[in-house]
């Protein structure tokens, strides 16, 4: 009997520890099979965005989020870069096949783009969807190869005249519409321990575009920078130089440096995008602003500055083009501009400027979106603007250069880039 029971005992503790083996293989297993069931990850839009300032990075930020957030969309991430590093960012994609789906730049890079086989035509879309309808078809210029679209226009940010409208109310200083009032106020206020006038000369692009609108209001062209008109900047430049009206430093600052040495009243006037009101906006500055355009020599220039949208070679085509239709809508259209302190890039979207203090005339927007031309659509356009910003550079900072030289130099560059084209 004794040996009986220690028997089952034996036989009941088996069962047991059976049991729990069996119980740990059965949950090891459920575990396994969780661990191992494919997890769905949300589908990504990669766009890369050549923005440097708040109020640009915020609101491409909250278009993505708004975007990511409907139901079915991807979500969108977006990785800025710095004008310097755009072309390097983009050929070290290129080569390594890992471009974003789109690609935002700056409108008169496109062309340079599309040569290079970074963008995909997307012909087929702009086409069907009548999109060109709502634009003014000078903005579709640096959009075009051979007849094909490559890209849309995602702003319209025009270069303006910036001043200090304090300083110029106190010491009964005139705004300037050409030159030669440029010259006058800038000597005028240069009176008060002020410089004239600054520009942004130290990124390629950024001189490339600004010295296009002054060329173009002489009337000239970029095939004949050492003519008439192209001899008249040089002309202007020097003068603002050597009458000390321009800071020789802003060989070294980008448009960003040059919004903070306005906002430290460093320099009484700029010459900037108009989306420098996004900055200026939010720096709590104490005195008034005032915008007008550009002034010119021979002829009023409004130029289409800004920035295109185009879909790359490797992106997701359909994901891309579904985010083409949200940001064309015209609620985002105005959200744009608005965020951005731009011009709305459709003609048929509108924005008041004056909401935020800014004076900002409605013929001078209309003038712009009228008359408004493309800078120049060429393929080569980043050795052309590396030939023009190098002479811009030449030509302030060194002590006693020759004009005609510069401009001769500079000439031979651009139609050696032109034919190479």
């Amino acid at each position: 009997m004794k040996l009986f029971r220690i028997t089952a005992v034996l036989s009941v503790g088996v069962i047991f520890v059976l049991f729990l083996i069996a119980g740990n293989y059965y949950r090891d297993s459920l575990s396994k099979s969780r661990t191992t069931e494919p997890v769905t990850e949300k589908k990504v839009l990669r766009i890369l965005a050549p923005y440097e300032t708040t109020a640009n990075c915020k609101m491409l930020n909250s278009i993505a989020r708004q975007y990511s957030e409907i139901a079915g969309n991807p979500k969108v991430e977006i990785d800025f870069i710095s004008k310097n590093d755009f072309k390097k960012e983009i050929c070290m994609n290129l080569d390594q096949d890992q471009l974003a789906d789109l690609i935002i730049c700056d409108n008169s890079i496109m062309p340079a783009l599309i040569n290079l086989s970074v963008l995909r035509d997307i012909s087929a879309y702009v086409n069907e969807t009548s999109k060109t309808s709502h634009y003014y078809l000078e903005q579709w210029n640096n959009t075009r190869s051979d007849g094909k679209y490559y890209g849309i226009p995602f702003t319209c940010d025009p270069y303006v005249l910036i001043w200090n409208k304090n300083l110029f109310k106190k010491n009964n200083v005139t705004v300037p519409q050409n030159w030669e009032d440029l010259k006058t106020t800038a000597r005028k206020v240069q009176e008060f321990g002020i410089s004239g006038i600054g520009i942004g000369a130290r990124q390629p692009e950024e001189v490339t575009a600004l010295f296009l609108q002054l060329l173009y209001s002489t009337g000239g062209t970029i095939r004949e920078i050492n003519g008439e008109g192209g001899m008249k900047v040089f002309e202007l430049l020097s003068y603002l130089k050597k009458n000390k009206l321009i800071p020789m430093e802003c060989i070294n600052w980008n448009q960003l440096d040059l919004t903070n040495k306005f906002i430290d009243s460093e320099i009484a006037m700029m010459i900037n995008n108009l989306s420098t009101l996004s900055v200026l906006k939010t720096s709590n500055i104490d005195f008034e602003i005032g915008v007008a355009a550009v002034p010119y020599e021979k002829k009023e220039n409004y130029m289409f500055h800004g920035k295109n949208i185009g879909i790359s070679i490797t992106a997701d085509y359909t994901a891309s083009i579904k985010f083409l239709n949200y940001i064309t809508q015209k609620d985002i259209v105005k959200q744009i501009a608005k965020d951005t302190e731009t011009i709305p890039v459709q003609v048929d979207v509108d924005y008041d400027f004056s909401d935020d203090g800014y004076v900002i005339s409605k013929e001078f927007i209309q003038k712009q979106r009228e008359h408004g031309i493309a800078k120049s659509s060429l393929n080569s356009w980043f050795d052309i603007s590396a030939a023009i910003s190098e002479g811009v550079y030449q030509l302030i900072s060194e002590s006693n250069p020759s004009i005609h030289s510069i401009a001769d130099t500079m000439q031979d560059k651009v139609r050696i880039a032109i034919i190479d084209n």
